[in-house]
């Protein structure tokens, strides 16, 4: 069947749908036209200065999907951000998954030694202290907490759209 339509006296079918199974093929009449006419809305789409345009009836279809699908695009910027490179006390370093733990376990027994370093993103190793670390540690956590914050604020305001142009609106950009 692929992309055909198929309309007979048991209705009309497509891929994976069908319409109305009482549908007398002999009902219809279909014209030809030269040209989609002007003001034409059907499906929840409008055509108009030879543009299609979504309508409500399209928005209401098409907005619960469009929310989960914004909502998935914006947790994944938000993981991403969360465990990119981060600037603290004038240095580039590393917050993905495996600095966070050797970090969390350097600061587990309380103190390092006089000699401590850490490596910034170029692998250049800089002289720390125990509170060093630990305000390294706390910048990070400080960021994802924030970008916690931020997720929160954009789903509530994603549910809150009324339009797909107001969903697209709502991007991860400037976290």
């Amino acid at each position: 069947m692929g992309n055909d339509l198929v309309l007979d006296e048991a209705g009309l079918r497509g891929a994976g749908w069908t319409f109305r199974s009482n549908i007398d093929p002999n009902d219809f009449v279909l014209d030809e036209v030269a040209e989609i006419p002007e003001g034409f809305t059907g499906g929840g789409w409008a055509y108009t200065d030879g543009v299609w345009t979504i309508n409500a009836v399209g928005e209401q279809v098409l907005l619960p999907a469009k929310r989960l699908e914004k909502i998935a695009e914006l947790e994944a910027a938000c993981q991403a951000y969360q465990y990119s490179n981060i600037t603290h006390a004038g240095q580039t370093w590393r917050a993905d998954k495996d600095a966070r733990a050797l970090l969390a376990e350097v600061l587990v027994p309380g103190s390092v030694r006089p000699n401590a370093f850490w490596p910034d993103i170029s692998g250049a190793d800089h002289t720390m202290t125990y509170e060093d670390l630990q305000t390294l540690g706390r910048a990070i956590s400080d960021r994802g907490y924030d970008a916690a914050e931020a997720l929160k604020a954009k789903k509530t305001a994603v549910a809150a759209a009324t339009t797909a142009a107001e969903i697209d609106l709502i991007t991860w950009e400037g976290e």
